[in-house]
């Protein structure tokens, strides 16, 4: 049975040159787990097949997050078995970005609500 495509968007990424557009662009072609990808006003809508998405594909995806400024939260749509050691790394420098903050918060008593 196949998996839907997972849609990632990308809003108002900031190139630096239109050498660095290109460069994000031919990333994105070099990452064979993106079925298309195509803009409407300040988003790109990015569609990832996750079957295709391997330990390699999803760090990809997490360097092009990170150099581009995307919002990492839907890079947690890949939190798979297969890569929870790594992923889930609390050390990682993405882990905060994508599964939030390391420490639960405590629930509020009564008095400081």
């Amino acid at each position: 049975m196949k998996k839907e495509n997972i849609l990632l968007v990308a809003r108002s990424v900031w190139f630096y040159s239109k050498s660095d557009e290109a460069a994000f662009f031919e990333w994105l072609d070099k990452l064979t787990c993106i079925s298309k990808y195509e803009g409407k006003g300040d988003a790109l809508y990015i569609e990832v097949r996750p079957e295709a998405v391997n330990e390699v594909a999803l760090r990809e995806l997490l360097g092009l997050f990170h150099r581009y400024d995307i919002d990492k939260k839907q890079l947690a749509a890949f939190d798979r078995q297969e890569f929870r050691e790594w992923f889930r790394n609390e050390k990682s420098y993405w882990f905060s970005e994508v599964f939030g903050s390391k420490k639960p918060r405590k629930p509020r008593s009564a008095a400081e609500r």
